[in-house]
């Protein structure tokens, strides 16, 4: 084992003894899926980052994580200097698709196989072609839909389903990126379906910038990634009405929850509704709803007996990925699954689970009850 990590990646000198620590630490572990076999890297190892996979088809590096700006105006003219693009934030889940062992495989950002994303790869893409001429090549996707098993939340264009949009191209070992002109037209010439791109923008274009993401928050889209032409920094900015989505989705499992996931969210929209000209009063009473109504609406669920649930219905062509889509969201994502029904529709395989919050239904119950606790 040690001697194959080796040969897939070199640190040049001392890199037996990194990996052999490494391994003795849980950082970097043994993979299997069907038999493939693979190293996942599960934190960080000297300058490779936890979700990279080592394969013997190359290493696939992790997806960077973006850092987003508060300000949108002031956040550009401040790491931008020169022409950009913004592409739309897809809300949804982060996907690495790429071809090892013969077999064309979708990573999580963590750098595991999503079975159900793997499974339903062919009803969006035909991807034996591109990877016969490219499989040095990784297609990063974000999945979204009503009928995902990860994420609540949806675009308001995808109404049924899941979609895949392509947002970059990175190449295998290096982990370089096609920029963005270069990748628009090879999206073309593949047929393979991007992001939807907002326009071509300098950093003191700060009124066409602005209209573009009140038009985006007008239709209830998540954001905006902004990627320059050449050298500079990727980063990404979320609109306001995301924000409450966000506020709402989370408040009923708000015991299960970090504190910091309300309090950035609070943040980001204070500092929008200021610089996008927004309607304060509108935005406050649309934040109380978005905390209160679920949280009511849960409590109402407690005081029945009920559990906090929410209910997630996927499709499926392989009934064999419904039982390791389980697997993977009880053993790996560490979240409690009730299955509901499994039935076979047409070609495909129909399956209804929910997702258990036993912290935030605990606190309930247990206030509901008339017990004290120290806050």
């Amino acid at each position: 084992m040690l001697e194959r990590l080796c040969s897939l990646y070199s640190f040049g000198e001392g890199t037996e003894e990194i990996w052999r620590r490494a391994l003795e630490d849980g950082r970097v572990r043994p993979e299997s899926y069907e038999g493939l076999s693979f190293f996942r890297l599960n934190k960080d190892v000297k300058g490779l980052k936890r979700g990279t996979i080592l394969t013997d088809d190359g290493i696939i590096m992790a997806y960077p994580r973006i850092p987003r700006i508060l300000h949108l105006s002031r956040g550009i003219r401040k790491n931008l200097h020169s022409p950009f693009y913004m592409e739309e934030k897809v809300d949804g889940y982060n996907i690495r698709i790429a071809l090892v062992g013969g077999r064309i495989i979708a990573l999580t950002r963590g750098g595991f196989i999503c079975p159900f994303t793997t499974d339903r790869l062919e009803d969006f893409m035909d991807l034996r072609p591109f990877f016969r001429a490219h499989p040095h090549l990784v297609v990063c996707c974000e999945v979204a839909g009503p009928e995902g098993p990860y994420n609540p939340e949806t675009p308001p264009h995808v109404d049924e389903d899941v979609r895949f949009f392509v947002f970059d191209i990175m190449e295998k070992g290096t982990g370089r990126f096609m920029p963005p002109e270069e990748k628009y037209s090879f999206l073309e010439e593949w047929g393979l379906p991007g992001v939807r791109v907002l326009g071509r923008f300098l950093p003191d274009e700060g009124d066409g910038v602005r209209e573009v993401l009140l038009s985006l928050n007008r239709e209830g889209c998540e954001g905006v990634v902004i990627k320059p032409v050449g050298e500079g920094k990727v980063i990404k900015y979320v609109t306001p009405s995301s924000h409450i989505r966000d506020i709402r989705v989370g408040s009923l499992m708000i015991e299960d929850l970090p504190p910091g996931y309300f309090l950035k969210r609070l943040i980001m929209l204070t500092i929008s509704i200021e610089e996008l000209g927004l309607d304060g009063a509108g935005i406050f009473e649309d934040l109380g709803r978005a905390f209160l109504e679920p949280l009511s609406q849960a409590m109402e669920r407690v005081e029945a007996g009920e559990g906090i649930k929410e209910t997630f219905s996927i499709r499926v062509r392989k009934r064999e990925a419904m039982e390791k889509l389980m697997e993977h969201l009880e053993g790996v994502c560490q979240v409690e699954i009730e299955p509901v029904r499994k039935r076979k529709e047409g070609e495909y395989w129909r399956m209804v689970f929910t997702r258990r919050y036993r912290k935030t239904e605990r606190i309930l119950r247990t206030g509901l009850r008339g017990s004290l606790f120290m806050d």
